[in-house]
């Protein structure tokens, strides 16, 4: 489900959605290729789960019995280092509705549970935490909730990191400061669930793709001395397309591609830098469901149109 190399990429990070397995694999450096299982964490504990990986999801269907059966087990949906230390893996569980910490040893290649936190206000249930995303220079993270249509967030304890780390104790380095919705107050949420979210490169926009809205949701990351990290809403752009399951921006970070599974194509947005507003530029592609976008520099030179 989601792959994470380590800042000296010699172990990758493995979470496995169904089964709600966490791993880490050695990365043999002069070839690329993976070499032994190095560490390996079931966060379900060995019991059976209920899902079926053979059952087709709608991401659009999103009411109390959807969230209900999406929940039943734990789902472990991606894995991610801290940016500061790269030795606290978090791992959201869908299922569960908290973000899991990790001890890591890169030396080791070895997990350790670390403790938990809820990737929402409390008192909250079907929040269904997908992806996490770290500010660039901001000691902020951001994670999009996909059944609450929701990003939460959190501010990074650096501090209570290190005590992780040093003594292994199960400290909460992540603290809630704020949650915002990612539809309009009038679009019902049980016609929605969130895809991908994303921090632009310059810091300035976190970015989130709703799946039954069909749209990316614009936030400005707040730099001022008030409320620093915070999100505000600056625009929802429709995708052109239905359930935009990813996107990807350029190295320029000004153009957009959005990854509409549902209507088998992917099209093309340009970013004003300076506002977060996307603009559809007419480029659209015939894809057959397409999942994921990545952005590749070119090698070598390139051919005139």
């Amino acid at each position: 489900c989601y792959l994470t190399l380590d800042k000296a990429a010699r172990n990758m990070l493995v979470v496995n959605y169904w089964d709600a397995t966490v791993g880490v694999f050695g990365v043999d450096p002069a070839t690329g290729c993976l070499t032994e299982t190095r560490s390996f964490y079931d966060c379900n504990e060995g019991r059976p789960m209920r899902a079926r990986h053979d059952k087709h999801v709608n991401h659009s269907e999103n009411d109390a019995k959807a969230q209900q059966e999406r929940q039943a087990d734990p789902h472990a949906h991606a894995v991610i280092l801290d940016k500061y230390y790269g030795r606290v893996a978090f791992v959201p569980d869908l299922g569960m509705d908290t973000i899991r910490h990790f001890r890591y040893s890169p030396e080791q290649g070895r997990l350790e549970p670390a403790g938990m936190v809820k990737s929402g206000p409390d008192g909250r249930r079907a929040l269904g935490p997908r992806y996490i995303e770290f500010h660039p220079e901001l000691p902020f993270a951001y994670v999009v909730n996909e059944l609450s249509s929701e990003v939460s967030v959190f501010e990074f304890d650096r501090a209570a990191a290190k005590e992780v780390i040093e003594q292994g104790k199960h400290e909460q380095t992540l603290r809630l400061v704020q949650t915002v919705r990612t539809i309009p107050e009038g679009f019902p949420g049980q016609h929605n669930t969130c895809g991908r979210i994303a921090v632009h490169s310059g810091g300035d926009f976190v970015l989130v793709s709703n799946r039954g809205h069909d749209s990316i949701a614009v936030f400005r990351a707040e730099r001022g001395p008030v409320n620093t990290g915070y999100l505000t809403c600056t625009g929802i752009h429709h995708t052109r397309g239905a359930t935009p399951r990813h996107f990807q921006l350029d190295s320029t970070g000004e153009w957009l591609v959005s990854a509409n599974q549902d209507s088998d194509k992917i099209c093309v947005f340009h970013m004003d830098l300076s506002t977060g507003f996307l603009e559809f530029t007419g480029n659209e592609y015939a894809v057959p469901s397409p999942n994921f976008v990545c952005n590749v520099p070119p090698r070598g030179p390139v051919a005139a149109a």
